[in-house]
């Protein structure tokens, strides 16, 4: 606390005395910081010599008698209506066909193309996981039995699990993602409160 905003409080809370009185009573205080800084001090260093000002300020009130009126600051809490919960069905209708448009230009074509991904490593995740049926069903039906098959389907059996774990989180990602839009079209178009 500096100079300054030392004298601001104190002038602040010495407010029931007379002004007369209150003038002459900062007066003293300005004088202790100009003898203050000519022995050094800076003024944080004069303002931690001399107090806190609530507490000057009280023995000054209570030498003259003068008790200070306890303000209690009540805060009630006023909750907002929200603007979103009751939306006319005009409104409704406006805000989904906006949403309609941008499902048409952005958000559908992501999805899709999310989704194409998703089943299509699906697919070729249970494609490498049968390889070794397949070259079984192959060897039945007559073809030539070489070793580089079989080492060839247990390789792609290792690639199908680890696959399996890529496709396992991207299906999740995306689920998750179709439920988020899907919540936030019903969030947009009904509004926030009770009529999501």
């Amino acid at each position: 606390m500096n100079k300054q905003d030392f004298l601001n409080e104190l002038n602040q809370r010495l407010e029931l005395l007379d002004p007369k009185e209150r003038r002459e009573l900062l007066s003293d205080y300005q004088e202790h910081f100009r003898n203050g800084v000519e022995a050094g001090k800076s003024e944080e260093q004069i303002v931690f010599d001399l107090g806190r000002p609530e507490e000057i300020a009280a023995d000054i009130l209570s030498e003259r008698d003068i008790r200070e009126e306890q303000v209690e600051t009540d805060y009630y809490y006023v909750p907002r209506k929200n603007q979103n919960e009751n939306r006319t069905v005009s409104k409704q209708v406006l805000i989904g066909i906006g949403l309609f448009f941008l499902d048409i230009c952005l958000v559908v074509p992501i999805m899709a193309t999310l989704w194409s991904v998703v089943i299509s490593l699906w697919v070729t995740v249970g494609a490498f996981l049968l390889s070794p049926v397949l070259f079984g069903v192959e060897l039945l039906f007559g073809a030539d039995f070489e070793f580089y098959q079989m080492f060839v389907s247990i390789g792609l059996v290792g690639l199908g699990l680890m696959l399996l774990f890529v496709a396992n989180a991207l299906t999740k990602f995306t689920s998750k993602t179709t439920m988020g839009i899907i919540q936030w079209h019903k969030y947009a178009v009904k509004g926030g409160g009770k009529n999501a």
